[in-house]
């Protein structure tokens, strides 16, 4: 056998191999090897393929990490539409449901076989297998595309990260079906996960600011990355649990069941802790043991997951406009713990309001640990009659912030105290200001250091500038060093200025460098909410960009180039042109606005409207701007969707979860239609769009004889 066949050989024996001891480890939880000997097998299958480069095949475990994308990921469309699952929170309501498919079946006395699984809070993803060469008794199937959720029917192509988790088969082997087509594609979905301990190490290696809130957040946020080296440098893992239907009957799988063996005998990883019940009394047991192991388990789940086994039952009771009839995501209960109320803080904000804040003994909830609650206004504190000392219960349901339910009256300490709103600001000594109609207390200095400190924080937030690498710590350095003394010095940041710090690097300092210059560019409604003027929020900002007579035109700008810290931050720059708004145009197109003009704008009105004009008549901002103007900032034009305003005229409520669109994909959607989306349900409100834990502006919306609309009907209304 000649030096080439000899490796050939090798190369499959090896790859085989390392696969083996791989699902052994990741899939099966079994240690057959030490690392160090996976580790020696993986050099030696590197060696092998350098020395015969064409023998590299795209399911090698040394083709994990493929090259960095360079922009936005792009949209795939499904093969299978996703669905999402309606939510169970009690035993009543898993008994409802049993009850509610048999109705629907005609059959109240169906027998039911149910597959429960794990709920994992991670990130879902698609992944696309294609057929690759059929043999006498197998079929080679190869990971063709990886990609996330979406909007239920497109999503974001994640495949480059996904690629690079260890646990997931980049081929798959299927015994071939006699007398039976084998399908070119499989379609099959699961979930990507961090586990808890993968967090802690990543955490550790992170700078503070940088920290993940939870392992879902970690993983979502891995699996975005453009870069896939960074993504397998952290330590994901995927489960998977669906097949597409297409797929399922083309094997021959008809129950659930089916489909997680056949996951389980070609390697696709599969949660080993998953029941088959026949009855809600065997589902309700596996429950509670779930429920009272879930701290122990490696990795984040808040449910269990019920489906019935058989494919024909699916079929026949379907789904809804927005979830199977034939599945049920039974939730644990929003977390509610006690913690002692250690002090309350004040925190002033960018607009001079001052915000109370329970500092809290540390408590583990829904997977994070929680040391703060807001409590809103003094108003608050007053009706909750929180003390220092308090023991309190505090609540956090999913990703919402934590909240003092109440408190323990009767764990009152004797020296306990009772909080007195100040009169001085706590950041600067300035009196503070309760204007006639409003709860919240203002600092008026615009000097006050903490209100500098957190017009920065917003100006660098997501939906402002979004400038990634500026967080609370660093801004706090910069400005206790005098290199910025308002948000606007952030554009004239240099290599000097950071490395002089003690988290910033080379790399670091060229990375945020880099997306100071990226943001430069910036949409006028992130703008115009980036400059933090009171009562110019988001929506209001939106409007305004859409609104107003913007002056556009050619503008010529600076484009630096990016790759090294100097000579002139990133080595040299040109001119180019590009058709945008430059900021003393938008400074002065706001200040020949009337109050009666502004107030005339559906949405604006006359609060809105003096607040804007107030902001605009003050000096030091007319210094901001001309800053921003110098350093470069230009403003570009909103983009207006080439869609019917069939919206126009039309104001909006968003209330609960909507099972295929997130919340931000629901405004755009209205507001690219010509529509308004209000925060509050009144007389004056169109549609309520309601999804799952709909809350009180649903009632609301019932009582005002509003309107109320499913994602379904909502989709079906866009043209």
């Amino acid at each position: 056998m000649d030096s080439r066949s000899h490796a050939e050989e090798r190369l499959k024996k090896l790859r085989a191999e390392i696969w083996r001891l791989n699902k052994a480890y990741f899939i099966e939880d079994r240690t057959d090897v030490s690392e160090d000997v996976r580790d020696s097998l993986k050099q030696e299958l590197i060696k092998l393929e350098k020395e015969f480069p064409d023998l590299i095949t795209a399911d090698s475990p040394t083709q994990r990490v493929g090259a960095p994308l360079d922009g936005r990921l792009p949209k795939i469309t499904h093969i299978t539409p996703k669905e999402s699952l309606q939510d169970a929170f009690s035993h009543e309501e898993v008994e409802e449901w049993v009850e509610q498919m048999g109705r629907q079946l005609g059959n109240p006395d169906t027998k039911y076989e149910i597959v429960c699984e794990l709920k994992i809070d991670g990130l879902n993803i698609s992944l696309i297998y294609k057929k690759e060469e059929q043999e006498e008794d197998v079929v080679r199937y190869i990971l063709l595309r990886a990609v996330t959720r979406g909007n239920g029917i497109e999503g974001e192509d994640v495949t480059h990260t996904v690629r690079t988790i260890e646990n997931l088969p980049l081929s798959i082997d299927v015994p071939v079906i006699p007398k039976e087509k084998m399908p070119e594609i499989l379609d099959i979905g699961g979930e990507v996960y961090m586990p808890r301990a993968s967090l802690i190490k990543l955490n550790k290696d992170l700078p503070q600011e940088e920290h993940f809130a939870n392992p879902r957040n970690a993983a979502a946020g891995t699996v975005r990355q453009l870069d896939p080296k960074m993504a397998a440098e952290r330590d994901l893992r995927m489960y998977c649990y669906a097949m597409g239907n297409a797929s399922a009957d083309a094997l021959g799988l008809g129950k659930q069941s089916e489909i997680l063996k056949f996951f389980q005998d070609t390697g696709i990883p599969v949660s080993p802790e998953y029941r088959i019940v026949h009855s809600i009394k065997e589902a309700q047991d596996m429950y509670d043991k779930v429920g009272k192991k879930r701290d122990t388990l490696p990795f984040d789940i808040d449910g269990v997951v019920l489906k019935v086994n058989d494919h024909r039952l699916q079929r026949d009771l379907g789904s809804t406009a927005k979830a199977p009839r034939w599945a049920r995501a039974y939730k644990f209960p929003a977390e509610e713990k006690t913690a002692q109320v250690l002090d309350i803080l004040l925190q002033v904000g960018r607009t001079g309001a001052i915000t109370p804040v329970a500092q809290l003994s540390p408590t583990q909830i829904a997977g994070t640990t929680v040391t703060r609650a807001t409590l809103h206004n003094a108003d608050e504190i007053e009706r909750l009659d929180v003390r220092i000392g308090d023991t309190a219960i505090i609540r956090k349901a999913g990703d919402i912030i934590p909240e003092v339910m109440e408190v323990l009256q009767n764990l009152r300490p004797k020296d306990s105290k009772k909080f007195h709103f100040p009169k001085d600001c706590p950041q600067c000594g300035t009196s503070l200001e309760h204007p006639e109609g409003e709860v919240a207390w203002y600092c008026q200095n615009r000097d006050c250091p903490g209100r500098k400190q957190e017009s920065i924080e917003h100006l660098t937030s997501r939906y402002a500038f979004n400038i990634e690498g500026l967080g609370k710590e660093t801004v706090e350095e910069l400005l206790a060093a005098g290199i910025i003394t308002d948000s606007a010095d952030i554009f004239s940041l240099t290599a000097e200025d950071l490395l002089g710090l003690p988290l910033f690097k080379e790399k670091k300092t060229e990375n945020l460098l880099a997306s100071i210059e990226k943001a430069k560019r910036v949409p006028l409604e992130r703008f115009l909410f980036a400059l933090g003027i009171r009562h110019v929020g988001r929506e209001t900002a939106d409007i305004l960009a859409r609104t107003l007579p913007w002056p556009v035109g050619e503008v010529e700008v600076q484009q630096r180039e990016t790759g090294g810290l100097q000579p002139s931050l990133f080595g040299g720059s040109t001119t180019v042109k590009m058709r945008a708004i430059k900021v003393e145009d938008v400074e002065q197109t706001l200040k020949e606005q009337l109050v009666e003009t502004l107030e005339a704008i559906d949405g604006i009105g006359t609060v809105v409207a003096e607040s804007l004009l107030e902001w605009m008549s003050h000096k030091e901002h007319a210094k901001l701007m001309k800053k921003f103007a110098d350093a470069g900032v230009v403003c570009l034009q909103p983009e207006r969707p080439d869609v019917k305003p069939v919206f126009e005229g039309k104001t909006f409520v968003l209330t609960g979860t909507l099972p295929g669109l997130s919340r931000e994909d629901a405004k755009q959607l209205i507001k690219d239609r010509g529509g308004k989306v209000s925060s509050s349900v009144s007389k004056k409100t169109d549609f309520v769009l309601a999804g799952d834990d709909a809350g009180s502006k649903f009632d609301e919306a019932r009582k005002l004889e509003v309107t109320i609309i499913d994602e379904a009907a909502f989709r079906k209304m866009l043209a």
